[in-house]
C-alpha cells in the first residue's frame, strides 16, 4: 500500500514530515495554552459526569493525542466536553444505582461503546448522519443543556444542598431553600465566574480557568476557607492510568451501548461543526468519516485507560486556534502536559473549592446559551425560533438523554411534515421569453390557453402522493374555463416510488376519461428508467415526455392545432 494510500486512513504521516522548527515552536506554545484550559476543564467535565476529577484528564490525554494520528482536522481539540459529561451523567447514573465502583466503569465502558460506534459510522461512511438534527433543533436542545448544566452546578455556587429531578425541580429546590446558602461559598463562586469573565474580555489569550483554579486553592489557606465550611475536592488520585477493559456484565454492556447512541449522534454534530468552521477558516478541508474513526478511535482509547466520552470541543479547538496552532503537533504537547500533571501535580489541587469547580463549569458551558442565534431565528421569521424553542423546553422539562429523543423526534416529525405537505406552483410564461415561472409570485406571467403547466416543488415519493394527485384534480378542473391538458414539471423528482409510479398511471387514465392530456416534461434519468419498465412509457407515448417546459407547450400547441384542423376538416 502507498504512503498516500496509509495517510487517508493515518493523517499523522501526511502532515508531520512537513514541521518546521518555525510550526513546531508555534504548536508548541499552542499546546501549552490549550492544556491551561484543558486541565481545569477536564476536572470540571468529570464532576458533571459524576465521577473522580482524574477520569476528566486521562480523557483529555488519550483524546488529544489518538485524535492528533487519526484525524483530519488541524486545529481540533478533542477531549471531554459539557455536552457528552452531562449526557454520560443521565446515561450512566440510573444504571449504577449508586454503587461509586461500578459508575466509574460504566463510564469508561460507554467511552468504549461510543467509540465503537463511531468507528462504525465511519467505516459506512455515515458522516453525513450529523446532518440528520436540524440546526434550530441542536441548537434550542444544546441552548437546554446548557441551562441544565449551570443550574446542577449551582449547589456547588452556594452551599445548598443538591436534589435530583429536571430543570424546573432544581429551580425551585434552590429558590425554596436560599435560607441555607453559605455566605462564603457564594462570595467564592461569584468572584471566580466574575473573574474568568473579565480575563476573557481584557486578556482572552490568558488562560483564566487555570488563573481560577491556582487562585482558588490559594485563598483556601489564605482566607480560611475550611473554617467557614466551604467544601474544597480533597484527595485526589494521581499518576498515569493503565490499560484495563471495564468489567460491568452482559446486561450493562448492552444499556451503556444503546444509551451511547444518541451521545454520539450529538457530538457528531458538534464534532463535525467545529471542524468544518476552523478548517474553513484555513481553507483546509476535514474528511468526516476518517473523522467518525479518529473519534472512534480516541474514545476507545479514553475508555480503556478509565477516561470518559471526548469529542471535538468548540472552546478547547478555539483556544488551540487563537493560539496559533498550525498541526496536531499542539494537541500532542497538550497531551503531554496534561499527563505531566498527572504524574506530578495533581496533589497540589486538592485544596481547590468545589465551589471554584462549578464557576468554571458555569463559564465554560455559558456560551452554550446563545441567545443571539435565537434572536436571529425570531427575525428569519421561518418558525425555526419556535422549533429550537420547543427542543429547549423538552430538554429542561424531560431531562438530557429523553429530552435528546425529544428532539430527534421533532427533527423527524418536521421533515415528514415537509415532505408528506409539498408546495407546488402553476408555471406561466413572463412576456417575450421562453421562461417559465409560478405565476402566484409572478402575476406578470402569462397562462398558455387550455394548458395546466404544474410543478410539485418537493420530491414526489408516497406520502405525497395521493395529496398531489388531489391537488391537480382541483387545479384540472376550473368553472371558467377548459383545460385540454396537463403538463406536469417533474424536476425536484431525482426519483419516485412504486406509490408515487402508481398514483401518475391513475392520474393519466382519469384525465384521459376527462378529454384531457397528460404530458411530462424535465424527467430525471432514473424516473424515465422506471417509467420504461414499467411499461407507462409506451402507455402515454414517448411524443409525451419532453426535455423542457417550451418544448412540452411546444408540443402541446402542435398537437392541439392539429386536432382543430382536423375538426374543422370533418365539419
Amino acid at each position: 500500500m502507498s504512503k498516500r494510500a496509509i495517510s487517508c486512513f493515518v493523517p499523522i504521516i501526511d502532515w508531520l514530515p512537513d514541521c518546521t522548527p518555525k510550526t513546531i515552536r508555534a504548536d508548541v506554545i499552542a499546546g501549552i495554552a490549550v492544556a491551561g484550559l484543558l486541565v481545569p476543564e477536564g476536572m470540571a467535565y468529570a464532576g458533571i459526569a459524576g465521577v473522580p476529577p482524574q477520569m476528566g484528564l486521562y480523557s483529555a490525554m488519550a483524546g488529544m493525542f489518538v485524535y492528533a494520528i487519526f484525524g483530519t482536522s488541524r486545529q481540533l481539540a478533542v477531549t471531554s466536553t459539557s455536552s457528552s459529561a452531562a449526557m454520560l451523567a443521565a446515561l450512566v447514573a440510573p444504571i449504577a444505582a449508586g454503587n461509586v465502583t461500578l459508575y466509574g466503569m460504566l463510564a469508561s465502558a460507554a467511552a468504549i461503546a461510543a467509540g465503537v460506534i463511531f468507528l462504525l459510522g465511519g467505516v459506512l461512511k455515515l458522516g453525513a448522519v450529523s446532518e440528520f438534527i436540524s440546526k434550530p433543533v441542536l441548537k434550542g436542545f444544546v441552548f437546554g443543556l446548557g441551562l441544565t448544566i449551570m443550574m446542577k452546578q449551582v449547589h456547588k455556587l452556594t452551599g445548598i444542598s443538591g436534589v435530583q429531578g429536571n430543570f424546573f425541580h432544581l429551580t425551585w429546590h434552590i429558590i425554596t431553600s436560599l435560607s441555607e446558602a453559605n455566605l462564603w461559598v457564594c462570595a467564592v463562586g461569584v468572584i471566580a465566574i466574575a473573574l474568568m469573565f473579565l480575563l476573557g474580555a481584557v486578556v482572552p489569550r490568558v488562560p483564566s480557568a487555570l488563573v481560577v483554579l491556582v487562585l482558588g486553592v490559594l485563598s483556601v489557606s489564605w482566607f480560611g476557607l475550611k473554617q467557614h465550611d466551604v467544601e474544597v475536592v480533597g484527595t485526589i488520585q494521581a499518576g498515569m492510568p493503565s490499560v484495563r477493559l471495564p468489567k460491568i456484565g452482559e446486561d450493562g454492556i448492552a444499556d451503556v451501548f444503546v444509551g451511547a447512541i444518541g451521545i454520539v449522534l450529538v457530538l457528531t454534530a458538534e464534532g463535525l461543526a467545529a471542524g468544518r468552521t476552523f478548517a474553513a477558516k484555513h481553507k483546509t478541508e476535514i474528511n468526516p468519516n476518517q473523522e467518525l474513526c479518529a473519534m472512534g478511535a480516541s474514545n476507545i482509547a479514553s475508555g480503556l485507560l478509565g477516561g470518559i466520552i471526548v469529542g471535538g470541543g468548540m472552546s478547547g479547538t478555539a483556544t488551540n486556534d487563537s493560539g496559533g496552532a498550525r498541526t496536531q503537533l499542539s494537541t500532542i504537547t497538550s497531551s503531554v502536559v496534561v499527563g505531566l500533571t498527572l504524574a506530578y501535580f495533581l496533589p497540589l489541587i486538592r485544596n481547590l473549592p468545589e465551589a471554584v469547580l462549578g464557576a468554571i463549569v458555569v463559564h465554560a458551558v455559558a456560551h452554550l446559551a446563545d441567545v443571539a442565534t435565537l434572536r436571529y431565528y425570531v427575525k428569519l421569521g421561518s418558525g425555526s425560533f419556535w422549533i429550537a424553542l420547543i427542543a429547549l423546553v423538552g430538554v429542561l422539562q424531560m431531562g438530557i438523554l429523553k429530552g435528546l429523543i425529544f428532539a430527534v423526534g421533532i427533527t423527524l416529525a418536521i421533515f415528514m411534515r415537509k415532505l408528506s405537505v409539498p408546495q407546488d406552483s402553476v408555471l406561466g410564461r413572463l412576456p417575450d421569453s421562453v421562461h417559465f415561472v409560478d405565476v402566484a409570485r409572478h402575476p406578470e406571467a402569462e397562462l398558455i390557453p387550455n394548458l395546466l403547466i404544474f410543478r410539485p416543488n418537493g420530491i414526489l415519493f408516497f406520502a405525497s402522493a395521493n395529496r398531489i394527485r388531489n391537488r391537480l384534480r382541483i387545479l384540472a378542473k376550473p368553472a371558467d374555463t377548459r383545460i385540454h391538458a396537463v403538463l406536469m414539471n417533474l424536476e425536484a423528482s431525482p426519483e419516485i416510488d412504486v406509490t408515487s409510479l402508481e398514483m401518475l398511471e391513475q392520474l393519466q387514465s382519469e384525465l384521459e376519461a376527462s378529454g384531457i392530456t397528460l404530458y411530462f416534461v424535465r424527467v430525471a434519468d432514473r424516473v424515465r428508467d422506471l417509467f420504461d419498465r414499467s411499461g407507462f412509457t409506451e402507455r402515454i407515448g414517448t411524443h409525451r415526455i419532453l426535455p423542457g417546459v417550451d418544448s412540452g407547450v411546444k408540443a402541446f400547441l402542435k398537437e392541439s392545432s392539429a386536432l382543430d384542423d382536423l375538426r374543422t376538416r370533418e365539419s
